[in-house]
């Protein structure tokens, strides 16, 4: 009995060589002409040949340098005015804008939803963040700078009635610390994070008793910097983060239920 026949030829028995198999890889990506233009304006403002708050040139002007069409001109411009770099202002023109966080978030506020998980999320990372912003204002903060925060603190006093003035004083008195810590990406975290944080905060504003309670967190932080001790900063900044979250979470837990102070 024969044996029985492959079910096609070898590649031994055609002459013909193995083919090789390539590991997998993604393909080329076409990326459009308004994506490039986007790109090359990204760079600019990143590299500091456009500075924030410059006019930018027209798009007919912009479409003449760059060589390309009007229409791919005005998507890029339009994609970057939804990530919020840049704006146009009453009169016309466009102008980059100060690229501070509150701007380049909004986008990004848009898309989270005050839910519980997001909200713990925030939580967590604004105390993580707190705490090694305590170790390092320990060795970093100046006396001006507390000065400054005491005199902040003073201020707030007076402006537990007023939730609008407090909340820019509140964004002051963070501003400060951010900017004490001589680490610009450290202090733009901090920064973005509070600007986030103010999406579920702008809910506790209205509260009785919760701006009272900031100002003594934000007393309390002032003192401990004046120790210039890491363990009792930290601790500070990560109870007011605390307060932070229980207040704002209470708020929001009344509003559900339909009641207007905390539980």
């Amino acid at each position: 009995m024969g044996t029985a026949a492959a079910d096609g030829p070898s590649d031994s028995l055609s002459g013909r060589r193995p083919r090789s198999k390539l590991p997998d890889i993604m393909p080329i990506e076409r990326v459009s002409v308004a994506e490039q233009v986007a790109h090359n304006l990204l760079d600019l403002i990143r590299s500091g040949g456009i500075k924030p708050g410059q006019q930018l040139p027209t798009e007919r002007d912009l479409a003449a340098m760059l060589q390309v069409s009007r229409p791919s001109v005005r998507e890029a411009v339009r994609g970057l005015q939804i990530l919020g770099v840049i704006r146009t202002r009453q009169g016309g023109g466009l102008f980059v804008t100060s690229l501070t966080a509150a701007e380049i978030l909004a986008p990004l506020q848009m898309l989270i939803t005050l839910t519980d998980e997001n909200f713990a999320a925030l939580h967590e990372s604004r105390v993580m963040v707190e705490s090694a912003m305590g170790r390092l204002l320990a060795a970093r903060v100046d006396d001006a700078t507390i000065a400054r925060l005491a005199r902040i603190v003073e201020v707030q006093r007076d402006l537990t009635g007023n939730p609008i003035a407090f909340r820019v004083s509140d964004m002051e008195f963070h501003r400060t610390l951010g900017v004490a810590l001589g680490n610009p990406f450290l202090e733009r975290i901090s920064e973005a994070l509070y600007v986030l944080g103010n999406e579920y905060r702008k809910i506790a504003w209205e509260t009785a008793g919760v701006l009272g309670r900031s100002v003594e967190d934000h007393r309390a932080i002032v003192a401990a910097l004046e120790t210039r001790d890491p363990d009792a900063i930290t601790e500070a900044m990560v109870r007011h983060m605390i307060s932070v979250h229980e207040t704002t979470k209470g708020a929001m837990q009344a509003r559900t239920t339909g009641h207007d102070g905390l539980e």
